[in-house]
């Protein structure tokens, strides 16, 4: 049917008193044969199957549509589903079915809410007496009329909502936009559990002069700081709809609250939200019922509390002559309006029940509603008019002002048809003519342009390398001579590209001043003196030699040690571009060296992409976690970086996909990786170590308290940056002084200085800080391990905590009992500093209760004290050790009696065994069979008569069994467990040694020999029986680690043995 025919049929389903009704609307376009479709959604109503579907004011016959030979032109695939004649006609009450127009209209019902209602049970008992119905009782459809209008709550205390651009009028729903996260929460709080929530909007007064007709652009329209900004009369309306999304309506501004969709209460189009561009907000529909003033604002929040007062339904004089010629004309002017303007013509066809010539306060509201072209005053002028014949009025300057605006798009639209129509001719022409131009050899084509833009490139660089200038030329040839259309045309214009973005010896400009290289360096990171003295002693050289050339360095410690963030630094201090990519877990050679050109989609590797990024080629490369690479069928990228961190071979370093000469000499690269173990061997030849082996107790303080506790506060809102200008001072200093001053003055104020300092903002209390005390606990009893990584999240923890008290506080909002805070006996209760009495408050009990495992001095027998090394630095090992006696019973075979049999005699069993546990790897497992045999021997030695390793098998173990220990420098300390056990002599609690042995009794050196030590002062110890080759090891270590700690130097076991013993 007609457009007009389908809307008329429409409209009589939409008279009666449903709950949703769904129906496709198709008309024949202007085009021919094919068909426009319209997506048509009512709100508010439910219809249920009976040949007559009650009204409000009484039955009204639904005609059923025939499906006859008009309906069989429609393709199947353009109708959701068909339903036969036979279908229509036998279908029972309570039964879902189709109510066909031309088989495109069908009906989608919602399952009912209201199973209890009386209208639900005479229903149900209908269908289960007599009816045949199918559909089971949750799916009948009830009779639902939800308060709409006048008739809606009336609730005082609501959640406001200023909105921008346009007020919401009665009778309207209006998709808009939030953006004020908070906002969004306290909405889709309100809506949630399928719930509809309501709310007040008022539009937001603006800055813009009056007659403009922009609209300001807020960063979150919701939020305000005072009642004066939004107006006092606005909308009492209801949620239907909350979509949080990184969407936001097509064709919509960015700005949240901006009305994009008006439409009718008992029609939406679903056509609305399917056009979506990317904008981090939520879109909200609302339906607005009546106006509503605004008595105050209990609370600013972000959301807004607000205290409103309701409208009155108003009333007119119906036989008022004024008012019905301001409604002719209203009606006239939407009439004209519409022949004018398309748009304007579809929202009237839309929404024709919303044309009441009747009632002159709904017709001028939709009226304004349907406009485009007024300025927020004048809608908020409309909304506010009490007075019928005034809001005519004013609804009457809206449509005239949309009739003007609509006169001249159409004169506009005239205009561009014309010169549409003129500029294809005129492209017609100019490609004949350029055709003939190129027959003629008069103009050039667009390879030409191209190959221009590759000359402008190469003359930007500096001296490009002979054999890459000749790549390039053969490959310019070979592309002036390609075809658009040819599939290597697109493949030499990329190698050209590529060829032409490396940044042929374009260097930046290095710094060799080592004062603020020093200044930089220490800025952001504490201690890493190790880095910091190579990098300045790379800048030395470079100021000596004029000439930088690169270098590759290796830093390898533990995690959350700064291994990362110190390269972003030194490429600061050396005045260089900075650019990281991590190899972690790579397995593919192509990421380093490229793909072949041949390949579909081929690109370069990391290094060129890097030289192309950085527009440089001197600059800083962080290569991340070199120590795990990984290697597959794609080949072994570990082999692949030989090449790239070799100094002698990567002047000439060859990308597989530009297949030049690159040099890479003068880029500095840097590796981080917390274990050296697992890089290949010529590749850790290839590279400078500096080892980093963790942050002491003091350390961590220092950087806790520099770097760690400021950072945290600033991300949690506890400071905030304050800037102060120091000109007016000076300029009050340079008036008192005379006109030599002034000169000077005169002279200065060009320079502003600006002091930028962190203070606490504002409602944050004073006595708000972390106490040095706290910071040593955290440090002692939380966060023992080498990087200051997991210090820094207890840190976080307490101040996110910190900032929800100070808010709850200044709320008045009661927190939970494991978040409130809890004042100290002796601690003033006004203070809101973290002590060490009450930091278990906010980051819970501590890991550690004790420094270690045997707190008894001296140790039992059998147990001492070693040092370990891993990848989280250095700590404290005991091994413990246990015997067991071992007897055999023989038989007395002389005698033959059964009493002479059961008399039995005992011996000792000879040698004994040694099991182990304790998840000990193979070398670690071999070094307990070592340190066995020295044992036995040395107790020979000391103790010829023992018979304790004869007599006794050995139990060893290694606590802390879920970790994997391996490694041989547990060698001295396990000989020394065993000797103790066996001789019942015990070893002080505050000893601790490391060292291998070897099967003659020789102490071999180790490494990490710092690591350990630090982890011996964490762990208390005073003595320290060190391998006499790492003394050179322990000199160079800083003088607050040699502190307070005794140290012995062992060559052979007997200085061991001497310390651990007889001392």
């Amino acid at each position: 049917k007609s457009s007009e025919q389908v809307r008329s049929w429409g409209s009589m389903l939409r008279a009666s008193s449903g709950r949703l009704l769904r129906y496709r609307c198709i008309a024949p376009s202007s085009s021919g044969n094919q068909h426009q479709y319209q997506n048509l959604r009512c709100y508010n109503w439910r219809f249920w199957e009976t040949e007559k579907a009650p009204d409000k004011d009484g039955d009204k016959d639904v005609e059923k549509s025939s499906t006859s030979k008009e309906s069989d032109s429609l393709k199947e695939k353009e109708v959701p589903k068909k339903v036969d004649q036979q279908q229509q006609t036998n279908h029972t009450p309570g039964r879902k079915r189709f109510i066909d127009a031309k088989d495109a209209i069908h009906l989608h019902t919602p399952k009912p809410r209201l199973r209890s209602s009386e209208t639900y049970k005479k229903m149900s008992s209908a269908t289960d007496d007599g009816g045949s119905s199918q559909t089971p009782p949750s799916q009948v459809l009830l009779p639902q009329r939800l308060g709409f209008g006048d008739d809606s709550p009336r609730y005082p205390n609501l959640i406001g909502l200023p909105v921008s651009n346009r007020p919401i009028f009665p009778g309207i729903v209006a998709n808009i936009n939030l953006t004020d996260k908070a906002t969004i929460d306290a909405v889709e709080k309100l809506s949630s559990g399928g719930s509809r929530g309501y709310v007040g909007m008022f539009l937001r007064k603006d800055d813009v002069g009056d007659g403009s007709s922009s609209f300001p652009d807020y960063e979150a329209p919701e939020i305000i700081t005072e009642m004066s900004q939004i107006h006092k009369v606005g909308s009492f309306v209801q949620i239907h709809r909350v979509q949080r999304s990184d969407h936001s309506s097509a064709g919509t501004k960015a700005t949240a609250s901006g009305e994009t969709v008006i439409s009718d209460v008992d029609a939406f189009s679903e056509d609305d939200d399917a056009d979506l561009n990317e904008s981090p907000v939520a879109s909200v529909l609302f339906m607005a019922h009546r106006r509503i003033d605004l008595q105050s604002i209990d609370s600013f929040g972000p959301p807004l509390d607000i205290t409103v007062k309701h409208w009155e339904k108003l009333t007119t004089d119906s036989k008022n002559d004024m008012i019905r010629a301001l409604s002719n004309e209203v009606l006239s002017t939407i009439r004209e309006v519409a022949q004018i303007s398309p748009m304007f013509r579809e929202q009237v066809s839309i929404f024709p029940n919303k044309i009441d010539a009747n009632d002159p306060f709904k017709l001028a509201d939709f009226a304004a509603s349907i406009t485009n072209s007024g300025t927020p005053q004048e809608y908020q002028a409309v909304l506010e008019e009490r007075d019928p014949e005034k809001r005519l009025h004013k609804a009457l300057t809206l449509l005239s002002k949309e009739r003007e605006v609509s006169k001249l798009q159409q004169e506009i639209s005239r205009k561009v048809e014309e010169k549409m129509t003129e500029t294809q001719r005129k492209y017609f022409l100019t490609e004949q003519l350029k055709s003939i131009k190129k027959e003629l050899g008069i103009e050039v084509d667009d390879k030409d342009a191209i190959i221009e833009k590759y000359r402008k490139k190469l003359k930007a660089c500096g001296e490009v390398p002979e054999e890459v200038m000749k790549v390039i030329d053969s490959e310019i040839e070979k592309f002036s001579s390609l075809e658009k259309n040819s599939s290597e045309f697109n493949v030499t214009r990329s190698y050209l590209d590529w060829l032409t973005d490396v940044p042929w010896n374009i260097s930046s400009e290095e710094n060799f001043d080592l004062t603020k290289a020093k200044i930089v360096l220490d800025r952001d990171h504490y201690g890493m003196d190790d880095v910091k003295d190579t990098i300045m002693e790379f800048i030395a050289v470079g100021k000596l030699k004029g000439t930088v050339q690169g270098k590759i360095l290796c830093l390898a410690g533990p995690p959350g040690t700064g291994k990362t963030s110190i390269a972003a630094g030194v490429a600061e201090a050396l005045g260089r571009e900075f650019y990281r990519f991590s190899v972690g877990g790579l397995s593919d050679v192509s990421e380093i060296k490229g793909h072949r050109r041949t390949y579909v989609g081929a690109m370069p590797g990391k290094l060129i992409q890097c030289l192309k990024s950085t527009g440089k080629d001197n600059p800083l490369i962080l290569i991340d976690e070199i120590d795990k690479l990984g290697s597959d069928y794609r080949g072994d990228p570990a082999s692949a970086l030989l090449e790239v961190l070799d100094p002698s071979q990567n002047s000439s370093f060859r990308d597989h996909f530009l297949d030049v000469p690159v040099d890479l000499s003068k880029v500095l690269f840097m590796c981080t990786a917390n274990s050296l173990d697992t890089i290949p061997g010529p590749l850790l030849d290839r590279m400078e170590i500096v080892r980093l082996s963790g942050y002491d107790f003091p350390e961590k303080v220092e950087i806790a308290g520099q770097y760690l506790v400021p950072k945290s506060m600033r991300d949690a809102g506890l400071l905030v940056l304050e800037t102060k200008d120091d000109n007016a001072e000076t300029e009050s200093q340079q008036n008192q002084d005379g006109e030599e001053s002034k000169t000077e003055g005169e002279e200065s104020k060009d320079e502003k200085v600006v002091e930028k300092s962190w203070v606490k903002g504002e409602g944050i209390p004073s006595s708000v800080e972390i106490e040095r005390s706290a910071i040593e606990s955290l440090v002692r009893w939380y966060c023992r391990e080498a990087g200051v990584r997991n210090l820094a999240k207890h840190i976080d923890k307490i101040t996110r905590k910190l900032s929800l008290q100070i808010v709850a506080s200044n709320e008045g909002m009661e927190l939970s009992e494991k978040n409130s805070r809890k004042p100290i006996d002796g601690d003033d209760e006004d203070s809101w500093a973290v002590t060490d009495n009450n930091l278990d408050n906010y980051v819970g009990k501590p890991i550690f209760t004790s420094d270690r495992m045997y707190d008894k001095d001296p140790l039992p027998n059998g147990i001492v004290m070693g040092l370990a090394y891993t990848s989280m630095g250095g700590s404290a090992l005991y091994v413990e050790t246990q015997g067991i006696t071992r007897v055999a019973r023989v038989m007395d075979t002389d005698s033959e009696s059964d009493e002479a049999k059961s008399e039995t005699k005992t011996r000792g069993r000879g040698g004994g065994n040694l099991k182990t546990t304790g998840q000990l790897g193979d070398v670690m497992g071999e070094s307990t069979q070592i340190a066995y045999t020295v044992a036995r021997a040395r107790l020979s030695g000391v103790q010829p008569c023992n018979s304790y390793f004869e007599d006794n098998d050995i139990h060893m173990h290694v606590p802390e069994g879920a970790t994997p220990k391996d490694g041989p420098s547990a060698g001295i300390t396990m000989v020394t467990a065993m000797l103790s056990l066996a001789m019942g002599k015990s070893v002080k609690n505050d000893l601790a040694m490391t060292g291998e042995i070897s099967l003659t009794g020789k102490v071999l050196p180790v490494g990490g020999i710092k690591e350990k030590t630090m982890g011996a002062r964490r762990a208390g110890i005073k003595v320290l029986i060190l391998p006499a080759a790492n003394k050179r090891d322990f000199d160079e270590m800083p003088t607050y680690l040699k502190e307070e700690i005794e140290v012995h130097y062992a060559h052979d076991y007997a200085d061991v043995y001497k310390v651990a013993f007889e001392d």
